[in-house]
C-alpha cells in the first residue's frame, strides 16, 4: 500500500514536480484491491494492486530523497522520518484502535486474540513477519477473518523506509553519484527478484510477506525514476502507446489471474503488474496528459488516489466485521460496506490525515513529530495488550471454554504415538490398539477423515477384544485420487504432495494385504468435492466426481479378496464451526440453531453416489453411513446438546465421535456376522 507524499506541492516534502497521473494511478490500485476483497467477478487477481503501490513507493521515495541530496547536499533523516510519522501514524493508530474496540464487541475470543496479536505486531511495524510466521497463507480462510491482515503491506513499506534512505546516503551523498545508486539499485533489485522467485517455487509464505522477497518491486520503482530521466526522444504518440500497454498489463493481470494462480504469486508473475506500473510512470513523465494520462488525471481517479491510504486502512476491517455479522453477505452488501468505508476515509483524510500532516507546529519541530510518533506507537501497543487480556477473559466463560476446547481438539492418541507421516513423507507408519492377539483384526486406512474415527474404533476394539491397526496419512486419501488442497502455499507444493501420497498409498496397500486383516475400513475426505467454496479467495484444487469413481474402483480392486467397508464422509460445512458458535454467543444468538445447515449444502449426495458407483461389481464391499446421527430432522446440527460436533469445518471432535460408538459397533457387527455366516 503506497503511503508516500506522491510528489505533491506540500510544504513538508522536498520539491518534486506534481504528477496528477500518479495520484490517479493510486486510485486505480486501491480500486483493484477493494473490489477484489469484495469478491467482484472478473478481478480475481485484484490483489496485484498492492504491487502497483510498492512500485509507486519506490519511484516517489527515491525521487524525494535523491532530490533532497542533490539540492541541499545532505539528507536530513530526522526530517524524513518525521514526515513519515505525520503521514502514516495518526490515521493508522485511529484505525487500529477502532478495529480492536469493534473486535472486543463483535469477535469471539480466538479471533480477537489473533487480531490483537496482529495489532501488537502492526504497532511495531512487523505484522508481515507475524502473518508469515504464525498464520500462514494470505489466501486461506482462517487468515481472511483477521481484520488487520491488510497491515502486512504497510509493514513491508515501513521496513523499506528504514533502510532505503541509508542506501541513498551511501550512493549519492558519499559517492556523489546517481550512477552508483542506479548500479546498486539494479543489483539489489535482481537479488531480491531472485529471492522472491526462489521462495515462491519453494513454497511457504516468505515470498509473499517478507521484505527481502518484495524489495525488488520498490527497486523497480526507483529504476523507473532514473529511466524516466534518460528516455530517448520519440514522438508523443509512441509514449501514449507505451503508457496504454503498461496500464493494460496492470488491468490484464488483475482480470486474468485465477484463484489458483495465487499459488505462483508473487514469483515471476508479479513482474507483469510491476513492469506495467513502471512503464506507465515513465510514459507519464514524457507525456503526462496524453494517452492513459488523460484517464489517470481525471477527477474521480485523482480523488480516490488522494483517499487511497485511509480507504485502504478502513475497508478491510469493515468487510471482516460485516462478514462476522452476516456470514452469507451478498456482493451488493460487500460493495455497500466498501462504500461506507470510503465515506469514513473521507472523514479520516480531512480531519486526521491532513491536519496533522501539515500542522505548522509539527512541521517546524521534526523531533517533536518523532517523539509523538513513539507515544502513538506505545498507545497502539497498549491497546493491543489490553485486547489480548479481554480475549483471555472471554475464553474462560463457560460456553466459550467449551468452544475453545473443541477448536483445539486433535488426535492426541495418534500424534503422541507417532502414528502417521508428514505431508511430504511417503513412509507408512502403523499403530495397533486393542487386543494384540485377537483373530478379529480391523484396519483403518485413509486420510484425516479416517483419523477422526480412531477414538470410537479403539474403544470398540477394547470392548469387543478386537485388534485395530491404523494406516493413515493426513491429506492423503485411501482412494486413488489426488489430494485436495485449500491453501495457495500447498498448491505450490502439490507435485511433491502428489508423489509422496501416491508412494505412501502404494506401500500402504502392500502392507495391508500382508497383514491379512478381517476387515478393512476406508475413510476419506470427499464430501467437499461437490461444493463451490464461494467463501474462499483461493479455490481448492480437487478431483472431479469422475476421478473419484475411478479412484474408488482402483483402490477397492487393489484390495479385492478382503472384506471392505467404506465409511461415508461426514458433512463438510462452508464455515468453521467453533468460530460460528463463538460468534453466535457473542451476538446473543442461540448456538443450538445459529450454525445449522441444510444437508444439501454440506453433504451433496452425488459424492456418495459416485463412491458407490465405483464399487459396483466388486465383491465384499460394504458402506457405513452415520450421517443420520449428525443430520437429524432435515438439518445438520454442529452442536448437539452440550457436545460440539466439529473442531473445524469437517473434522469431528473426540467427544462427539464417542457418541457414535453404539451405531458404529452395530454396523460393524452386522458386516462381520454376515461375512462369517457366509464363510
Amino acid at each position: 500500500m503506497v503511503t508516500t507524499e506522491t510528489a505533491t506541492r506540500s510544504p513538508e516534502s522536498s520539491p518534486l514536480p506534481f504528477r496528477a497521473d500518479i495520484e490517479g494511478l493510486r486510485g486505480v490500485a486501491i480500486l483493484l484491491v477493494v473490489l477484489y476483497h469484495c469478491n467482484v467477478p472478473g478481478l480475481s487477481g485484484g490483489y496485484t494492486g498492492v504491487d502497483v503501490f510498492f512500485v509507486l513507493s519506490g519511484f516517489l521515495i527515491t525521487g524525494i530523497l535523491v532530490r533532497e541530496v542533490q539540492t541541499t547536499s545532505r539528507l536530513n533523516l530526522l526530517e524524513f522520518y518525521a514526515r513519515r510519522a505525520r503521514r502514516l501514524l495518526p490515521a493508522f493508530a485511529v484505525t487500529l484502535v477502532t478495529t480492536l474496540l469493534l473486535g472486543v464487541i463483535l469477535l469471539p475470543p480466538q479471533e480477537l486474540d489473533l487480531a490483537a496479536r496482529a495489532a501488537r505486531s502492526a504497532a511495531l511495524h512487523m505484522s508481515n513477519i507475524f502473518f508469515d510466521k504464525n498464520t500462514g497463507d494470505y489466501f486461506s480462510p482462517n487468515i481472511q477473518s483477521n481484520p488487520l491482515l491488510h497491515t502486512w503491506s504497510l509493514a513491508v513499506e515501513e521496513q523499506f523506509y528504514l533502510f532505503w534512505p541509508l542506501l541513498i546516503l551511501l550512493s549519492v551523498h558519499w559517492w556523489r553519484s546517481t550512477n552508483a545508486l542506479m548500479t546498486l539499485l539494479s543489483g539489489l533489485t535482481l537479488i531480491s527478484l531472485g529471492i522472491g522467485i526462489g521462495f515462491t517455487i519453494k513454497g511457504g509464505t516468505f515470498a509473499f510477506y517478507e521484505l527481502p522477497a518484495r524489495a525488488w518491486e520498490f527497486g523497480m520503482g526507483g529504476l523507473a525514476l532514473f529511466l524516466s530521466q534518460r528516455t530517448p526522444r520519440v514522438s508523443p504518440l509512441w509514449w501514449s502507446t507505451i503508457g496504454w500497454v503498461g496500464f493494460l498489463a496492470i488491468l490484464g493481470v488483475a482480470h486474468f489471474l485465477t484463484p489458483l494462480d495465487a499459488a505462483s504469486f508473487p514469483g515471476w508473475i508479479a513482474l507483469i503488474p510491476t513492469l506495467g506500473t513502471a512503464v506507465v510512470l515513465i510514459a507519464g513523465t514524457e507525456s503526462p496528459s496524453r494517452g492513459v494520462g488523460s484517464l489517470l488525471t481525471s477527477t474521480p481517479l485523482r480523488q480516490l488516489g488522494k483517499l487511497s491510504y485511509s480507504w485502504y486502512l478502513w475497508h478491510w476491517p469493515l468487510l471482516v466485521f460485516a462478514e462476522a455479522l452476516l456470514p452469507t453477505g451478498s456482493l451488493a452488501g460487500k460493495l455497500a460496506v466498501a462504500a461506507g468505508s470510503l465515506a469514513i476515509a473521507v472523514v479520516t483524510y480531512h480531519f486526521i490525515e491532513r491536519p496533522i500532516r501539515f500542522h505548522q507546529g509539527l512541521l517546524k519541530r521534526p523531533a517533536l513529530s518523532v517523539g509523538l510518533a513513539a507515544i502513538v506507537m506505545m498507545f497502539s501497543l497498549g491497546t493491543s495488550l489490553l485486547s489480548l487480556k479481554v480475549a483471555e477473559n472471554l475464553a474462560t466463560q463457560p460456553m466459550m471454554s467449551t468452544i475453545t476446547a473443541a477448536s483445539q481438539d486433535s488426535n492426541h492418541i495418534l500424534s503422541e504415538r507417532d502414528c502417521y507421516p508428514s505431508l511430504e513423507s511417503p513412509e507408512v507408519k502403523l499403530c495397533t490398539f486393542g487386543n494384540q492377539t485377537s483373530e478379529t483384526h480391523l484396519i483403518l486406512f485413509g486420510d484425516s477423515h479416517a483419523m477422526h474415527w480412531v477414538g470410537p474404533l479403539s474403544q470398540i476394539a477394547d470392548l469387543n477384544g478386537w485388534r485395530l491397526t491404523t494406516v493413515v496419512k493426513p491429506s492423503c486419501p485411501a482412494f486413488d485420487i489426488r489430494p485436495s488442497t485449500f491453501k495457495a502455499h500447498e498448491i505450490r507444493q502439490l507435485d511433491t504432495y502428489n508423489v509422496a501420497c501416491a508412494q505412501w498409498r502404494a506401500e500402504a496397500l502392500t502392507t495391508i494385504k500382508q497383514l491379512h486383516p478381517t476387515l478393512i475400513l476406508l475413510g476419506n475426505a470427499t464430501s467437499h468435492l461437490a461444493q463451490q467454496y464461494e467463501h474462499l479467495f483461493a479455490k481448492p484444487s480437487q478431483p472431479s466426481l469422475e476421478e473419484l469413481r475411478g479412484g474408488v474402483r482402483n483402490t477397492l480392486n487393489a484390495l479385492s479378496g478382503h472384506l471392505l467397508a467404506v465409511l461415508r464422509d461426514v458433512p463438510h460445512f462452508p464455515y468453521n464451526i467453533p468460530t460460528c458458535l463463538a460468534r453466535s454467543v457473542r451476538h446473543d444468538e442461540d448456538p443450538q440453531t445459529a450454525c445449522d445447515a441444510d444437508p444439501s449444502i454440506v453433504l451433496n449426495p452425488t459424492v456418495y453416489e459416485s463412491e458407490r458407483a465405483g464399487a459396483n461389481n466388486i465383491s465384499d464391499v460394504h458402506f457405513i453411513d452415520m450421517t443420520d446421527l449428525i443430520c437429524q430432522s432435515g438439518t445438520c446440527q454442529p452442536i448437539q446438546g452440550d457436545t460440539i460436533v466439529y473442531r473445524d469445518t469437517d473434522h469431528m471432535t473426540t467427544d462427539f465421535a464417542g457418541h457414535l460408538i453404539a451405531g458404529l459397533t452395530n454396523a460393524l457387527q452386522i458386516i462381520l456376522e454376515a461375512h462369517f455366516h457366509q464363510g
